[in-house]
């Protein structure tokens, strides 16, 4: 049993160390696509799901951007964003659009505009164009990603 534990310890710290970066060589995509997709499960999955995103860090941001537009409700309409070095945010999302675009301003410090649940569908859309040109703009090399939007 000890040893276990500490053959978990090991990788749980080796999976702690790994640099952000390390992810780039992965394909993001499936895993952005499940992450995005637990954000709907259940309150415990949502929050975990947009932990994860958060620490993708650059590296998911096209593939995030590609997910704008998801018109699904969450279950839950508060998420934490922790900030190491800075204080935690409270944010309100209604729909998967707007936490994703949370997790995007957080990423990139950048807002295409008013993020609430009270945003007409055809607000959500133009954000998701705005996202769209500034990700094509940032990420050539993935600008298809950027332009795959999952509606």
């Amino acid at each position: 049993m000890h040893r276990l534990a500490l053959g978990l310890t090991l990788v749980l710290a080796t999976t702690a160390a790994t640099p952000a970066s390390a992810t780039a060589s992965e394909d993001l995509g499936p895993r952005v696509d499940r992450l995005v997709e637990d954000t709907t499960k259940d309150s415990a999955s949502e929050s975990r799901a947009f932990d994860v995103l958060l620490k993708l860090g650059n590296d998911g941001v096209p593939y995030i951007i590609s997910h704008l537009g998801d018109g699904r409700r969450l279950p839950e309409q508060s998420i934490i964003i922790r900030r190491l070095g800075r204080e935690d945010r409270q944010v309100k999302p209604w729909y998967v659009h707007d936490g994703l675009e949370f997790v995007l301003t957080e990423l990139t410090g950048f807002s295409m505009g008013p993020q609430n649940g009270h945003l007409l569908k055809s607000e959500r859309e133009q954000h998701t164009r705005k996202w769209v040109a500034w990700c094509v703009d940032k990420f050539p090399a993935q600008m298809d990603i950027c332009r795959s939007v999952h509606r």
